[in-house]
């Protein structure tokens, strides 16, 4: 069941979030980020995803197991907690946050050279995964679908933005069905010896969606 993050699940949720992403993320895989390390990250970024009302649970309601998760965030907040991380004391953590700190400042070149970005204009897809025992079923289809009506559309934003960084959200970025802008940060190119290794996939994505054309765009 894909349901709203809850006070209950609160602590149930970051233990999902720690164990997929130090597990799975590619990034966090090639900087060597243990539980540890992301444990205190992921605490903090579910616990504004619950008091903003923007996170997504996937629960197995027979053993009320927390198997999968989806959070977003205001773009002004997530400049905030990129630039906490960037000046926290955990240098691998660090390093992470200056990759992703590539896409973000590209984004607001872009987007943002003459007039500041306010907040409520765009919504930024942050955390998104499932256990190992759930992958290839849909659900993180499922969940941007949600999102993408729940936290987006319905709260009038203007654009949806996310950082793909896993080769299936690679791929799901590349085939939407509405014109998005995409940037590629290549891994090789980012300045860290470490992610300059990784090569599946051999970038890290941008995406940007207008929710205006997205909403006149016919699925393809």
């Amino acid at each position: 069941m894909i349901e709203p993050f809850d006070d209950a699940h609160l602590e149930a949720i970051v233990e999902c979030v720690t164990a997929v992403w130090t597990s799975h993320n590619v990034i966090a895989r090639a900087l060597g980020v243990t539980a540890d390390d992301y444990r205190p990250t992921a605490a903090r970024i579910c616990a504004k995803a619950l008091a903003d009302d923007l996170g997504l649970m996937l629960r197995e309601p027979d053993t009320d197991r927390i198997v999968g998760f989806y959070t977003a965030i205001d773009l002004v907040d997530e400049l905030a907690e990129e630039q906490a991380k960037a000046a926290g004391d955990n240098p691998r953590l660090a390093r992470w946050s200056s990759m992703l700190s590539l896409g973000l400042s590209w984004y607001i070149d872009t987007y943002h050279r003459e007039r500041p970005l306010a907040r409520g204009e765009v919504v930024y897809f942050n955390i998104g995964g499932t256990a190992p025992e759930r992958r290839g079923q849909g659900w993180i289809g499922r969940m941007t679908s949600v999102a993408a009506s729940d936290f987006a559309v319905r709260r009038s934003y203007r654009r949806v933005l996310a950082i793909a960084t896993h080769p299936h959200s690679v791929q799901m970025s590349r085939s939407l069905p509405w014109n998005v802008e995409l940037h590629e940060l290549p891994f090789a190119d980012c300045g860290d010896p470490d992610l300059a290794r990784i090569t599946d996939p051999p970038c890290a994505l941008v995406s940007v969606t207008s929710l205006a054309d997205a909403a006149k765009t016919p699925r393809r």
